[in-house]
């Protein structure tokens, strides 16, 4: 299944109403960090019109995070409320983010470019179809450049499943890296985002944060090698205490074998074989 890398435009709209507000400064309280210089750049540009209603709207909706899913999927599937149509095309025709898309351009082209290259080293289309089968939803990564800064964020409509990407951090005051000099981090993130989205979707009530890590393990393995698949899964181990961590993506590899064997027909089928490790995660 072939995975596309595309600009997408109501998702950089969703960035830049964020951009004007104060989820910046948010953002800094939560994590401080090194903003892309695209989205240092449209912090400057569209704090100008903060004051519109469409701005003040986007910030309630978020609040201190909780709702940036449902505000991210609301642009991207174009399924904004009627009453906040107007407010949108206000906002568009005052600060005119086209504008603002043309004088970043080479930013956004070579972002395109480099998730292409990072998920050329790799199939993770194939892979998600291994686990899940192919009845998923066309796959489509959006470079975000802009605001949410550290969140990978998998969103959804009937037919297509797209992830808003931003670039990997970098430590302190650097500015991010490039998605190409991280791919793994790049293709472990992506992964898990995607997974993350397709457990909670079929199998609702299991832990699928750590499920969706350990599908991040076996794609890493499969496309930069088993040290790191295995380098991941230690430091996520370590970071969130999850000794259990690693019975958990055996357990997972066995699913994914027995699927592209044959013998599983619905990766939902082998739930049971992750039970006992997932009940033992943290203990």
């Amino acid at each position: 299944m072939p995975i596309e890398v595309q600009l997408n435009d109501n998702l950089r709209l969703a960035g830049a109403l964020l951009a004007a507000g104060d989820w910046p400064e948010m953002e800094q309280k939560l994590k401080p960090y090194k903003p892309h210089r695209v989205a240092e750049a449209a912090r400057r540009y569209f704090s100008a019109w903060r004051h519109l209603t469409a701005v003040k709207s986007a910030a309630d909706q978020v609040g201190q995070g909780a709702g940036l899913a449902d505000f991210l999927g609301q642009a991207f599937g174009d399924d904004w409320h009627a009453d906040r149509r107007a407010d949108l095309a206000e906002f568009v025709d005052a600060a005119q983010p086209a504008a603002f898309w043309a004088e970043t351009e080479a930013d956004w082209q070579t972002s395109v470019k480099d998730l292409e290259a990072v998920f050329a080293r790799a199939d993770l289309g194939q892979f998600l179809a291994d686990l899940w089968g192919p009845s998923l939803p066309a796959l489509v990564l959006a470079p975000n450049l802009l605001f949410p800064g550290q969140q990978c964020l998998a969103l959804g409509t009937a037919d297509r499943l797209v992830v808003c990407v931003p670039p990997p951090l970098a430590w302190g005051a650097s500015a991010p890296w490039r998605y190409s000099e991280r791919p793994d981090e790049v293709q472990a993130t992506v992964c898990q985002a995607i997974a993350q989205r397709l457990f909670e979707a079929h199998m609702p009530g299991i832990p699928a944060e750590a499920l969706a890590l350990a599908a991040a393990v076996l794609f890493l393995r499969q496309a930069e090698g088993e040290a790191a698949g295995d380098q991941f899964m230690v430091i996520q181990k370590k970071t969130r205490g999850w000794r259990g961590l690693p019975a958990v993506v055996a357990g997972l590899a066995g699913i994914l074998a027995a699927r592209r064997s044959g013998g599983l027909a619905a990766c939902v089928d082998g739930l049971p074989v992750l039970q006992e490790p997932l009940s033992r995660l943290t203990g």
